[in-house]
């Protein structure tokens, strides 16, 4: 018995002396400290005692692009798990996005000099390499980035006035013909950009013609922030819903879009409040249809948001959970983070046909929403392609403070197939215009006499 306490004891020792890392189970993100590498969309976060920073990084430079208190990132960070010591996960939406620890601080992250602020060239360099290594889509749309900027970099000096160096990079930009890929206009250039662009046609046809197909096709109509979202009735078999964003759906009851704004900067988590209102109109409204025969829901006015918004509006209208697209990012000369996102249905769901309506300004998160109900036996397209800009967007600072964005993520459905660039397809097309002006000001006159695709579904069995 003597030797077999001591056994014993003699294995407690040795075990405890092994122990010189806490365990995974027992890791906060109070231990964490170093270097850690987001892993795709260049980020680095170097974490020590009193403060944590965020650098834009690339193979050319590595600045600064925040930085808060460490007592703020224990503390303030929900959604940050830490996995075991050399790795943590930060949740946004549906998206994990994982940092893993570097051995040694990155020779590249340091402050800028003021002159490299102030440089045109620099500025350049940092966008040209930040889009070379991050942006997803130059194979897809046909793109020799190399060439853009030979094509470009000769077409300034350090010497070329602000605002010409910012349209150049504008135009730069441009070439890509993405819509999740631009630089915003600085405030001071404002007025300047606006007398550039300005049109002489100043009626805004969207909203004429969004409103001419309620009049039009739907009596007493009901509306939800503003017409943010738009339902009623066709006739007493056909629903018809105008959904014309995947943002601004929060139950705020607001009397003005600027009220509705000021309500949400006051909130605590306005993402989880415009979550909650998808929800809840989605839910009064399907409740209010569940005797008709067929639902039409409307996104050729959809220029996206939130793609969470989107699908929780849709989750009333299926019974069972589905795997509905896959997901990654461009990290490096690969890609990263590839996730398979899940929908769940809501309670008394509206399992009819549903017969969604796009067009080529249906974008960004009305596409992910789209692709979504591939999956759906009871859903089908009517309209043109979608725009095919279903990435999210990654947005960066330059240098000299101006801020700009790009698409780094591809989302794949569930069958392998990619609709960037190309968009989703209708199962019954119409050739609208792909200019978005073009398109509204067709549509607005096509009313007139009727709406081909509210045609198309009212009288499919003909």
């Amino acid at each position: 018995m003597n030797k077999l306490i001591l056994a014993l004891i003699t294995l407690l020792i040795i075990l405890s002396c092994k122990k010189t890392h806490p365990s995974i189970s027992s890791i906060k993100k109070e231990d964490l400290k170093g270097y850690y590498e987001q892993q795709g969309e260049g980020e680095i976060i170097e974490i020590n005692d009193s403060i944590v920073t965020s650098y834009y990084s690339s193979t050319f430079n590595c600045f600064p692009a925040w930085k808060v208190s460490r007592n703020y990132f224990n503390t303030k960070t929900p959604t940050l798990t830490v996995i075991d010591d050399s790795t943590f996960v930060i949740e946004e939406g549906y998206t994990i996005f994982t940092y893993k620890k570097l051995k040694k601080k990155p020779e590249l992250c340091k402050e800028l000099t003021e002159g490299q602020i102030q440089s045109n060239r620099y500025n350049f360099e940092t966008l040209w390499h930040t889009f070379n290594e991050q942006y997803a889509f130059f194979k897809e749309r046909n793109i020799n980035w190399k060439t853009i900027k030979h094509k470009y970099e000769v077409q300034f000096t350090e010497e070329t006035p602000t605002f010409e160096f910012y349209l150049l990079l504008e135009k730069m930009i441009s070439e890509l013909k993405d819509e999740h890929s631009d630089i915003e206009v600085p405030e001071e250039f404002e007025e300047q950009w606006d007398e550039l662009n300005a049109s002489t046609d100043t009626l805004q046809y969207d909203k004429l013609a969004s409103k001419k197909i309620l009049n039009k096709y739907v009596s007493n109509y009901s509306t939800y922030n503003l017409g943010q979202v738009s339902w009623g009735f066709i006739d007493n078999s056909t629903a018809y819903i105008q959904l014309n964003g995947m943002d601004g759906l929060a139950n705020y009851n607001p009397k003005s879009i600027n009220q509705y704004w000021e309500i949400a900067e006051e909130s605590d988590d306005y993402f989880k409040d415009v979550i909650e209102g998808a929800h809840y109109i989605s839910g009064l409204i399907t409740k209010e249809i569940t005797n008709t025969e067929q639902c039409i829901i409307d996104l050729r006015f959809n220029g996206g948001g939130y793609d969470m918004v989107g699908l929780a509006f849709i989750s009333h209208f299926i019974d069972k959970e589905y795997d509905i697209f896959k997901k990654r990012r461009r990290f490096k000369n690969g890609f990263a983070g590839e996730q398979t996102i899940k929908i769940k249905p809501s309670n008394d769901a509206y399992l009819k046909p549903v017969y969604i309506l796009t067009s080529h300004y249906t974008v960004s998160a009305a596409e992910t929403t789209i692709v979504a109900t591939l999956n759906f036996p009871n859903f089908k397209r009517v309209g043109s392609n979608s725009n095919g800009a279903l990435s999210d967007v990654l947005s960066k600072e330059l240098p000299n403070g101006w801020t700009y964005e790009m698409s780094n993520e591809v989302y794949e459905s569930m069958d392998g197939k990619l609709y960037e660039v190309t968009g989703i397809p209708a199962d019954i097309n119409i050739k609208y215009p792909k200019d978005e002006e073009e398109f509204f000001k067709t549509l607005y006159r096509e009313l007139n006499t009727a709406d081909k695709a509210i045609e198309l579904v009212l009288n499919r069995d003909n």
